[in-house]
């Protein structure tokens, strides 16, 4: 992943400003200390120009859930004194508005106006996802957060974890399980099968603009197929592109897509979008993917559209899903698969309900 300038700057403020805080007035507490969370430095990908908003040496200290009420008024009130007003020239105190509130320690997190935040896990998961991981996640559960929300947890940077619970949590949420990977990837290909004859056909109709919009549309689709085969959460919408273009498979398809994006008429971007699937469908194959078959050739009722068949690849890979919940679940995918608001996809909450209400109907429908 890119390395920007905030993940550094936060771990140089927490090995030569905090860690020394704490070391002398708390030495034997047991704590954690990271850059987890929102921010473009969590994914690596900020630059000068993020600096214009939220942003300046930050870390997260997570604290053990008893004593947190007693012991973390004590540790900010040390934190308060001993912060300089300035580190490497960003300055300390700033404004933010993913800070933690500055009153009732009872709640598990503390905050002030400076970037040393204290948390419990529970509390820190509860703040930004809505709710806690006491057990693993059920089925519906991964389905029901926006990969850009599990970025959050294991994106970033962890600089000490003496009780282990926060590294156990990025471990237990680094990625799908077998069979949810699967269901993402064949709704995936179910996406591209939705539109896969309306580049041609709107073109064919004289409406251009709708053909340019349409494969757009697919290309994303595409690299976001790309995502999920490497097994890379993607992140939201700004830095989706960027997180692709580092992908081992991005220097050949990246090519194939800008042909498409730059087609001067519909032939041309069918064409470059057929060239795209079938890659992305022997890169299936090549990553030893189960359920991966070759690409073939598909058209509908003898109309002049060509395009790869995904529907077959989409079965093929649903077929190989071991949970038989998920292998007779409609293909709508993941909330961020059937959702595009960036709004609702940031806000667990709205892309949970939303998540739950297809289930409900799927099972409405399908019982």
């Amino acid at each position: 992943m890119a390395q920007g300038i905030g993940i550094g700057l936060s771990q140089r403020f927490y090995e030569k400003i905090v860690a020394p805080i704490l070391h002398e007035n708390f030495p034997h507490l047991s704590y954690a200390a990271a850059r987890i969370g929102l921010g473009s430095e969590i994914l690596g990908f900020d630059s000068e120009i993020s600096a214009d908003h939220d942003y300046g040496p930050c870390v997260q200290l997570f604290l053990p859930a008893t004593g947190f009420s007693t012991i973390a008024p004590d540790i900010m009130k040390r934190l308060d004194a001993g912060l300089p007003p300035s580190f490497e020239g960003w300055p300390v105190r700033y404004s933010t508005n993913v800070r933690p509130p500055a009153e009732n320690p009872g709640s598990g997190m503390l905050g002030a106006d400076h970037g040393a935040e204290l948390y419990t896990v529970a509390a820190w998961c509860d703040r930004f996802w809505g709710r806690q991981f006491p057990d693993e996640l059920t089925v519906q559960d991964w389905l029901s957060y926006s990969e850009q929300t599990f970025l959050t947890v294991t994106a970033g940077a962890v600089f000490r974890d003496d009780f282990g619970e926060l590294t156990s949590l990025r471990r237990r949420l680094a990625y799908f399980p077998r069979d949810v990977w699967l269901y993402k990837l064949a709704a995936q290909w179910g996406r591209i099968a939705e539109e896969r004859a309306y580049v041609g056909r709107t073109g064919d109709a004289g409406d251009d603009i709708g053909s340019r919009v349409i494969a757009g549309r697919m290309v994303g689709n595409i690299m976001r197929l790309a995502m999920l085969i490497e097994r890379r959460y993607a992140p939201y919408p700004k830095w989706f592109g960027t997180a692709f273009s580092e992908l081992d498979c991005a220097s050949d398809l990246k090519p194939l897509l800008d042909r498409v994006m730059r087609a001067e008429n519909w032939k041309g971007r069918e064409n470059g979008l057929i060239e795209a699937c079938r890659f992305v469908a022997e890169l299936q194959i090549t990553n030893g993917i189960p359920g991966a078959i070759a690409p073939k050739m598909g058209a509908i009722n003898a109309r002049p559209y060509q395009f790869v068949d995904s529907l077959a690849i989409f079965s093929a890979l649903r077929s190989k899903i071991k949970d038989e919940t998920l292998r007779q679940l409609p293909e709508f995918g993941a909330a961020d698969q059937f959702l595009t608001s960036n709004f609702l996809l940031a806000v667990p909450a709205y892309s949970s309900a939303a998540t739950a209400s297809l289930f409900e109907l799927a099972e409405d429908i399908g019982g």
